[in-house]
């Protein structure tokens, strides 16, 4: 017997109203995650329009991702207490915050400006990825990275024009427009609609395999070793007499290709299997660290452009393929959340390597998180995810929960 508001004529309009709602979050997440893409470029205009030192860059962005862990976990932990206005008003709090900064001189008050803004976008990141990826995750999520590269390459040529015309600091109040843009687009997304909500699975409290968990832990390791590299290539590039303009391009090449490659893996059918897309992407991860020799330009153009490849197709392959395990939003909003945690981990854990072993620490123990992601990656393939596994769109619309009240 079919469910009461499941009616033949109501699924279509659920369907488009999904198709809706997700069009419009979507940006809203590409835009909340957009900060750590062009943060090279906000760094080098606030020093400029403040007297930052640059000693403090690194407090900053340190700041600002723990505060976007912070928000993302107040969403997963207390998820079903948030009202949908709550992460209106939060795209509100950051575009404030984004605006004040700069008009702000004193290092404390922006360290707390950062920490609230970053707070406020990991709030909309793990709230708009979780709508977002309720039907096709891989596409979600790759349709995120591909319009967070975009928009960050936008943002990295404007914003130096502008400053050039009108100054840093009208530079940097212009950034305050990205999350009321992020604003608007949840207005326009709206409240989910329940039938919506019942229909494509987004239950509480639903069953979650241990292959989601395992490809969970997989995401955060990818992530995390990813930013481990990340932080350092530059250094590494500096100290193996590589040139500013070469590091630039190379970024530069980097980012198109990792765009190029969200287009190609966002597809919801795995072609490359999973332990094969692991491996692979792990060792790009990682080259960086193997080809970065001194004045070998080339080398590091080529590593940075494999670490895009690598890093952009396991987090889009973890994160889709771990979402698709449940229906359980709680934990879709846990994937979500991995982000924002791998990439406050990884620059510390590199800098606590860097500190007390080197680079052969750094080599060491990026080496050891990708190992403990790619494990993860096979558990969770030893369990049939990614080798002709039922997509989540395809798992049963019903709870035991729901079975018992049917009954």
């Amino acid at each position: 017997m079919p469910e009461v508001g499941s009616s033949s004529a109501a699924k279509p309009a659920s369907l488009h109203n999904a198709g809706r709602a997700k069009s419009a979050v979507l940006p809203a997440a590409a835009i909340a995650c957009l900060q750590p893409a062009i943060d090279p470029m906000f760094l080098t205009l606030l020093s400029e329009a403040a007297p930052v030192p640059l000693g403090s860059h690194g407090l900053i962005v340190g700041t600002t991702q723990a505060g976007s862990a912070l928000g993302g976990l107040a969403v997963w932990r207390f998820a079903g207490r948030l009202p949908a206005p709550a992460f209106v008003g939060a795209a509100a709090c950051a575009s404030l915050c984004s605006l004040l900064t700069a008009l702000t001189a004193a290092l404390p008050v922006l360290l707390l400006l950062r920490g609230l803004y970053g707070a406020a976008m990991g709030m909309v990141f793990a709230h708009a990825m979780a709508r977002c990826a309720a039907r096709r995750p891989n596409t979600a999520y790759g349709g995120m990275f591909l319009l967070q590269l975009l928009l960050a390459t936008l943002v990295s040529l404007a914003l130096p024009a502008l400053a050039q015309m009108r100054g840093p600091n009208a530079a940097l109040a212009l950034l305050s427009l990205a999350p009321a843009l992020a604003c608007a687009a949840l207005l326009l997304a709206g409240v989910p609609d329940t039938g919506h909500v019942k229909l494509h699975g987004a239950v509480c409290n639903a069953p979650v395999p241990r292959a989601g968990w395992a490809l969970a832990a997989a995401n955060f390791c990818t992530i995390c070793a990813t930013m481990l590299v990340w932080s350092f290539a530059g250094a590494l590039a500096a100290q193996a007499n590589i040139a500013d303009s070469v590091i630039g391009g190379a970024v530069a090449l980097g980012s198109l290709v990792g765009a190029g490659t969200a287009l190609a893996v966002m597809r919801e059918r795995v072609l490359v299997p999973l332990p094969a897309t692991a491996l692979l992407g792990g060792l790009m991860i990682a080259s960086p660290l193997l080809l970065t020799a001194p004045h070998q330009a080339h080398a590091f153009i080529l590593s940075i452009v494999l670490l895009n490849i690598g890093s952009t197709a396991l987090i889009i392959r973890c994160s889709g393929l771990a979402t698709a395990t449940s229906r359980d939003s709680g934990f879709r909003t846990l994937v979500a959340c991995t982000h924002s945690l791998g990439m406050i981990a990884g620059p510390l854990a590199g800098s606590l390597l860097m500190a007390t072993l080197g680079h052969r620490g750094l080599f060491g123990g990026g080496a050891c998180i990708l190992m403990v992601g790619l494990g993860a990656v096979l558990y969770a393939a030893g369990q049939g995810v990614g080798a002709g596994a039922p997509r989540l769109q395809d798992l049963p619309t019903k709870t035991p929960a729901d079975s018992r009240q049917s009954a």
